[in-house]
């Protein structure tokens, strides 16, 4: 049974992942590497420490001796780094549009992996929505002059890291937590064995940032990983549209610029949020009447 605070969740979370590429502009003369393996130590740090305070550590160890579990979640953190690793070296490279637009295909993989997978139905005005987005997809790709192999990269990344995470029901700090030490040992060789000069290299105001990334990692997942299992995947693949549109709000901050017809294709995304929202509207009131 999903609650406000279950959307609040959500929308909070792509709400920090929308505007995360300022925050990795202060680090964009850091190894992109070097920022993924500190982000994914640090981030599974903060989280052991949140379930210290607050007497959980037993439940980590219980998941994992959970082999169930386990299966869902080791593949699960293969797509998440991978994600995490494109993502970073894009924005990083200064083409937060690119990340934007993986980020506006990625919904239309988790409408299809819902309906395979989990046989969710759908209503007409949800498929009408799904229609307007693939026209701002389509515009969107036409608009970069070749094909966009990254956007695609990175929106199948994240719809695969999705449907599996639809799965477990760990709530989001012990979830994100069992995630982050699973790839911590691989993080932590890769800094030590192989970037230990870079470590070295970071300067003062670098150094704060790289600490601040623990939190900028591990808040939107803990969000997530709450609220991702209590919306059905379509409700989800729309709602992700929110994510992407602040992104785009990143890159005019950050001086990047956008043609008339990407502009225009990112309108048919707005125009499908809309839509679909309307049909969830609809839905809900017809239930409660």
């Amino acid at each position: 049974m999903r609650t406000r605070k279950d959307l609040c969740s959500l929308l909070l979370c792509y709400a920090l992942w929308g505007f995360q590429p300022l925050y990795w502009q202060f680090l964009n003369g850091v190894d992109s590497f070097i920022i993924l393996g500190c982000r994914i130590v640090l981030a599974a740090v903060f989280s052991v420490f949140l379930l210290a305070v607050t007497h959980r550590l037993p439940e980590l160890k219980a998941v994992f001796c959970n082999r169930k579990l386990m299966k869902i979640l080791l593949p699960a953190v293969v797509f998440l780094l991978a994600d995490w690793a494109v993502f970073i070296i894009v924005v990083n490279a200064g083409h937060v549009l690119d990340a934007s637009l993986g980020y506006y295909f990625n919904p239309l993989l988790l409408f299809a992996f819902g309906i395979v997978f989990y046989k969710e139905r759908c209503t007409k005005m949800q498929l009408a929505a799904l229609g307007i987005a693939v026209i701002g997809v389509v515009i969107s790709s036409t608009a970069f002059g070749d094909f966009p192999y990254i956007s695609l990269i990175i929106a199948f990344n994240w719809a695969v890291y999705a449907t599996l995470k639809k799965n477990v029901t760990l709530d989001g700090v012990l979830s994100i937590c069992v995630e982050t030490l699973i790839l911590t040992p691989f993080a932590l060789a890769f800094l030590l064995i192989l970037k230990p000069a870079d470590l070295a290299a970071l300067q003062s105001p670098e150094i704060w940032f790289i600490l601040g990334s623990g939190i900028v990692t591990a808040l939107p997942m803990f969000l997530y990983s709450r609220s991702v299992h209590r919306f059905p995947l379509i409700f989800m693949c729309f709602a992700q549209y929110l994510s992407p549109t602040f992104n785009l709000i990143c890159g005019l901050i950050t001086g990047e610029t956008f043609t008339a017809s990407q502009i225009v294709s990112f309108l048919f995304f707005l125009a499908a949020i809309v839509v679909f929202m309307i049909s969830e509207i609809r839905q809900t009131s017809r239930k409660k009447e």
